[in-house]
């Protein structure tokens, strides 16, 4: 079992189904994720009736407790035990050594699951888990390539199908948040039980964004979905208890931006015609760092991805007064008169791309 690929932890899952299991498995990578990934073959052991101890080498009180430890004591009464260590990188060479020696030796009731950030190759762990045992690692990998990948993987094992756009859909809804992700996996594919396609509908029915990712993606989705989807993601808003008058504070943060950024991209044409983010964050960085430039606080303080994407349909408003007028007009209605907050953005939602459309 030497190196695995992410999307061939299920094999791992197997094997331990068979009672094939490693003496040592290394996670690398996003702890969050490792965790996830160990937790899958573990779990497996403690159903067999495997202890498990878990030591976290980040912290001063759990790594002072794991270097008291043998790792080789005689296990009671043959039962296997399972360590589960946080922060692996951080095993000596010393106690490196250890652990292996007595792995060497043939004791085949202990098995270890390290989590690493990073692991250097030429600990003894490493060569020892390379020859005997399973690396699995995630750091040659944006966190996002990993969830699509996730995101593959179970609907091959649930027999599902999602068009690429559908799934770049559910991928931007769900965020990077790991758990957040899987659990909204989860319930869309218990949601589809009866039909094999995954369809977009079935994901703005489903699918719950985290506050912040909703909020942010909301003006986005208003621009790239139309207004009922926008509508429809408020509604999934509202019914999660985020407030009217917040959403509404963030549209108008959003529009603000934009008429600003709009009005920056005039005086840098050569930013506004940069199609490749790579160039345009290296171009905006390079305005920014000018001492001679008036870049506006609220350009200075945004990441360039958030303002590249904007960049994408920020002309399509001719005239911001418009906007400014319709969100005045939502205000009045829930914070004056009243009104019900869904129908306000159903509203405000619709008169805004009729009047977008019509400039």
């Amino acid at each position: 079992m030497p190196i695995f690929t992410p999307i061939q932890v299920p094999k791992l899952i197997d094997l331990a189904k068979k009672n094939r299991i490693a003496p040592v498995y290394i996670f690398i990578g996003p702890e969050h994720i490792c965790k996830e990934k160990a937790k899958e073959i573990y779990t497996i052991l403690q159903q067999k009736e495997a202890i498990l101890e878990v030591y976290n080498l980040n912290d001063k009180e759990g790594k002072k407790d794991f270097f008291q430890i043998k790792g080789y004591q005689e296990s009671l009464f043959g039962i296997r035990k399972v360590y589960l260590i946080l922060g692996a990188e951080n095993i000596s060479i010393e106690k490196g050594e250890d652990i292996v020696k007595n792995l060497i030796r043939g004791n085949n009731l202990f098995s270890w699951f390290l989590i690493a950030a990073k692991f250097e190759e030429d600990h003894p762990l490493y060569k020892y888990a390379f020859e005997k045992g399973a690396i699995i690692p995630f750091t040659t990998r944006k966190e996002e390539d990993i969830l699509e990948s996730e995101l593959i993987m179970a609907l091959k094992e649930t027999n599902k199908i999602m068009d690429k756009n559908t799934a770049n859909l559910f991928l931007s809804l769900v965020g990077k948040d790991y758990y957040h992700f899987k659990n909204e996996l989860n319930k869309l594919i218990l949601y589809t039980d009866e039909h094999q396609i995954i369809s977009e509908d079935d994901i703005w029915t489903v699918t719950i964004p985290l506050e912040n990712d909703a909020l942010y993606l909301l003006a986005d989705t208003f621009f790239n979905y139309g207004p009922e989807k926008a509508y429809k993601l408020v509604l999934t808003l509202l019914d999660h208890k985020i407030e009217a008058p917040k959403i509404l504070w963030y549209l108008y943060k959003f529009f603000k931006k934009m008429e600003i950024f709009k009005e920056f991209l005039q005086k840098h044409a050569e930013l506004a015609k940069e199609n490749k983010y790579v160039y345009f964050s290296k171009k905006l960085q390079e305005i920014k760092e000018n001492p001679i430039e008036e870049v506006p606080k609220i350009i200075a303080e945004s990441h360039p991805y958030p303002l590249f994407t904007m960049k994408k349909y920020i002309n399509r408003i001719k005239d911001f007064k418009v906007v400014f007028e319709e969100l005045y007009k939502a205000d009045l209605g829930i914070k004056i008169y009243f009104r019900n907050p869904a129908q306000v953005f159903n509203e405000f939602f619709l008169n805004l791309w009729y009047k977008i459309e019509k400039c």
